[in-house]
């Protein structure tokens, strides 16, 4: 889906993706995807919006295929009264706020959430003996849809708190769960000597999809560009990370402890003159950190580019 979306261009040219990996209780995983696109592919207007992402269900007769995927796959319900036992329901009224309106045009409410063109155009489904039109799709994108045939909701952020939303997965940890070890011979089920410190954990739970997923090293987090974090330490107060168990002596005394990415700047600006046309944030798109070594070093593609370039060039770059 990644190539799919940033080598071909799915909604215009990609500025940057970042996703991450979702593992439920159940232990299907699921993803969320965060596409950046370029200034001159953004979507400005909320009427183009309807070129990439629709709410309605199509017709059967003129593309049967995508009506049954959407039947399959996202259509949200039944719920409300007419389920009232379904999962979403919380407080006798849908947590994902089905059914929607129905809405001529796609349109920003007052709040800034996008409403999506959801037409009363006699489109329906049948669920559950439950007749369902418009209202219950779950925003799709075509070309998404029939690739993967699968539920892929999509999504058009125009406000911080839809990035927020997507965030918070990538830094909010494993999922975990409180088990109960108890030892009862009485057959009966209740435990009068119960022990909350010994019988109480604080466990990780990991799936049996999870695990395999970790097994076969496929990606949890992905970046697309990759970050740098720069820091600004002064000399002296950089951060040092050492065993329990280590000499407080060894640690001051090693070498490498001294210099920090910072420090490594001026010490690479002493010999390299390219380092010296760059600024700090500038640093690592021409430079790498080598943790182990505790310095900066040329990445491989600029020493190949500066290798293979004419003297005149050399001399021109070096004036900058």
């Amino acid at each position: 889906m990644i190539k799919l979306v940033n080598d071909k261009s799915l909604f215009g040219k990609v500025q940057a993706v970042v996703y991450t990996i979702e593992f439920q209780k159940r232990g299907l995983p699921q993803a969320h995807i965060c596409i950046f696109l370029h200034p001159g592919s953004k979507i400005h207007n909320p009427k183009d919006v309807d070129k990439f992402i629709s709410a309605e269900i199509p017709n059967k007769d003129s593309d049967p295929d995508l009506y049954k995927l959407v039947y399959d796959h996202m259509i949200h319900g039944p719920c409300g009264d007419a389920n009232p036992k379904c999962t979403c329901m919380v407080n006798k009224k849908c947590s994902k706020n089905f059914p929607k309106i129905f809405n001529d045009e796609m349109t920003v409410d007052s709040q800034g959430f996008s409403v999506y063109k959801r037409r009363d155009n006699g489109q329906y489904v049948v669920k559950s003996d439950i007749m369902m039109d418009n209202r219950s799709v779950v925003p799709y994108n075509h070309t998404l849809l029939k690739k993967f045939q699968a539920h892929v909701n999509v999504e058009w952020c125009n406000q911080d708190g839809y990035i927020k939303y997507l965030f918070k997965y990538i830094n909010k940890g494993p999922d975990r769960a409180t088990i109960s070890l108890v030892q009862n011979n009485n057959g009966d089920n209740e435990d009068t000597n119960s022990d909350e410190i010994k019988a109480f954990y604080d466990c990780r739970y990991v799936s049996a999809c999870e695990a395999a997923w970790r097994i076969f090293a496929f990606d949890v987090h992905y970046r697309l560009p990759s970050v740098t974090r720069l820091a600004f330490p002064l000399p002296g107060e950089q951060q040092v990370i050492y065993g329990a168990n280590v000499d407080i002596k060894d640690i001051l005394n090693k070498t490498t402890n001294a210099s920090s990415m910072f420090m490594g700047l001026f010490e690479c600006n002493k010999n390299n003159y390219l380092a010296k046309s760059l600024t700090y944030s500038e640093f690592p798109t021409k430079f790498v950190w080598k943790n182990q070594l505790r310095k900066w070093e040329p990445r491989l593609r600029v020493l190949q580019l500066v290798e293979f370039m004419p003297f005149h060039q050399h001399s021109t770059r070096l004036t900058i």
